[in-house]
């Protein structure tokens, strides 16, 4: 799966792109780096591209287009846990990956760390949900190019989700999207992601 992200760009919040130092990274269980926002910006990538092999064989055959992604974001943002939630999620995500209909910027600055934290037990499935998010909003929205609305869409999307996590298992929450919560009831979120290098493509 490697070879073919190929509408998915990673960059850090500097706008640095690392798509093509992912592709050829090796992920050994001894990296030693002093640059943690770097190795966070890559595990999101590995995060998504994980989630795709979750789809089973017979569900990945099936057709899964623009109008599918749009349903599977509202779906997933209301539903994260349903039975078929893993499946939808993982077609989804395959679709960003592979498509030539809409093409993400996933931001791996500040904003993104709650999102990674190891201690965030839904942290793969609110990431995807931010990718999906995003997608979904471009897909429907063509003729808006300001990454930061499509930034703002997924990191909302990723909310909505995160919300129905909780509701149904509230041990997982998790003080860092608690905040992101804060931030988008409070109006600030759009200004956040901002200030956090979340509007470049």
């Amino acid at each position: 799966m490697l070879d073919r992200i190929d509408n998915l760009h990673i960059y850090n919040g500097k706008g640095q792109n690392y798509r093509k130092w992912f592709l050829n990274y090796n992920f050994y269980p001894d990296i030693k780096s002093s640059n943690m926002k770097l190795i966070k910006t890559h595990l999101i990538a590995v995060c998504l591209t994980l989630l795709v092999l979750f789809a089973s064989s017979e569900a990945r055959a099936q057709g899964f287009g623009k109008d599918e992604l749009i349903k599977a974001a509202r779906f997933l943002e209301a539903k994260p846990f349903d039975e078929q939630a893993k499946i939808i999620r993982g077609l989804a995500v395959k679709y960003v990956i592979e498509t030539d209909e809409v093409s993400v910027t996933v931001c791996g600055g500040k904003a993104a760390e709650p999102l990674l934290d190891k201690k965030n037990k839904n942290g793969p499935e609110l990431t995807a949900q931010y990718t999906i998010g995003m997608a979904a909003f471009k897909l429907q929205n063509p003729n808006n190019d300001n990454e930061l609305d499509a930034q703002l869409a997924g990191f909302e999307s990723a909310l909505k989700a995160y919300e129905a996590m909780i509701s149904e298992k509230p041990k997982t929450k998790h003080p860092g999207m608690d905040d992101l919560v804060n931030k988008r009831n409070s109006g600030e979120l759009r200004n956040y992601l901002d200030a956090n290098g979340c509007s470049k493509k």
